[in-house]
């Protein structure tokens, strides 16, 4: 029985593909390495959360380069990406995406901005997303040195993937404060709602992967109140830190938007249907993950309150 669990990744051959997979499975940094040789592999990973398992698999493969009709459709695309031109999928194309649609629920497409053709392979694979919808779609930026000066370049391929329901990960970002990270990618893909989803029975609290929100601000809000716990006494310095840039941030939230989150989350969706809940969370973190850091950090915060607000 096939079973929506894979997790396609693709792009060129020379790109480092296999050295993502591997730092998002480890949770570590991206190095520079030489890519490898096999033209493509299937890797297993299992997530294990605090509060769920879920056995999945990368797929890893490589794109080759288009026609030049085609190069040119996604170049003039780029300048106009609110427009959604027809895409031309030949009859073997179709067949090979009818047969991954009941298999894979995520993919990450991964180009080099050096070459910025690289970009054009996302096409078909555009398509695929528009007539299948799988939940998760990650436009990955990584490069062996980092890039600067694709400053206008980076914003059309910023604004397409707005546009078409694609989270720009920029791994090439030169800005030390960048929120741009393997860590991203890992989150993201740890938050889906997987079909081979498995909750530990002996989870007591809501959903919550092991990593923190996408916002930069480390969150840990105490469930039986409405604020933010003061922190332990024998806390080290660097977690009184946190908690007191955390109570900065709170004090700008404004209380409605809380009560309407928590109204969201908790009235709106049952108590017992923790993939419905599961499901909203991930939509929020994606929403925060596309916003500058200084709203999204209040928006995280806002969640985390309006989480802090429930009693199971």
């Amino acid at each position: 029985m096939d079973v929506k669990n894979k997790i396609l990744v693709l792009g060129r051959p020379e790109i480092n593909k296999a050295g993502l997979v591997s730092s998002v499975m480890a949770g570590t940094a991206l190095e520079p390495c030489v890519a490898s040789s096999e033209a493509s592999a299937q890797i297993a990973w299992n997530i294990d959360t605090r509060y769920y398992t879920a056995q999945t698999e990368f797929w890893v493969d490589s794109t080759e380069p288009l026609s030049t009709a085609h190069t040119e459709l996604v170049q003039n695309w780029l300048t106009s990406p609110s427009t959604r031109p027809s895409i031309p999928i030949d009859t073997s194309t179709h067949e090979l995406h009818d047969s991954l649609s009941t298999l894979v629920d995520a993919i990450v497409f991964v180009f080099d901005p050096h070459d910025s053709t690289s970009f054009t392979d996302i096409l078909p694979w555009a398509q695929f997303a528009i007539d299948y919808e799988p939940s998760i779609l990650l436009c990955v930026a990584v490069s062996d040195t980092k890039v600067g000066g694709m400053d206008g370049q980076k914003d059309e391929w910023f604004d397409w993937c707005v546009q078409m329901g694609w989270e720009w990960v920029d791994l090439t970002d030169v800005d030390p404060e960048s929120e741009y990270s393997v860590e991203r990618v890992r989150d993201a893909l740890v938050a889906n709602e997987w079909a081979t989803m498995v909750p530990k029975a002996n989870s007591k609290t809501g959903p919550k992967t092991d990593h923190t929100p996408d916002s930069n601000v480390d969150i840990h809000a105490d469930s039986n109140a409405d604020h933010a716990p003061e922190p332990a006494i024998d806390a080290p310095p660097e977690q009184r830190d946190e908690w007191d840039m955390f109570d900065k941030i709170a004090s700008t939230v404004d209380p409605r938007r809380v009560t309407e989150l928590h109204q969201r989350l908790f009235t709106q969706t049952p108590q017992s249907d923790m993939s419905g809940l599961m499901s909203q969370l991930h939509s929020l973190r994606t929403e925060i993950a596309q916003l500058d850091p200084e709203t999204a950090r209040t928006r995280a915060a806002e969640l985390a309150l309006a989480l802090g607000k429930h009693t199971l």
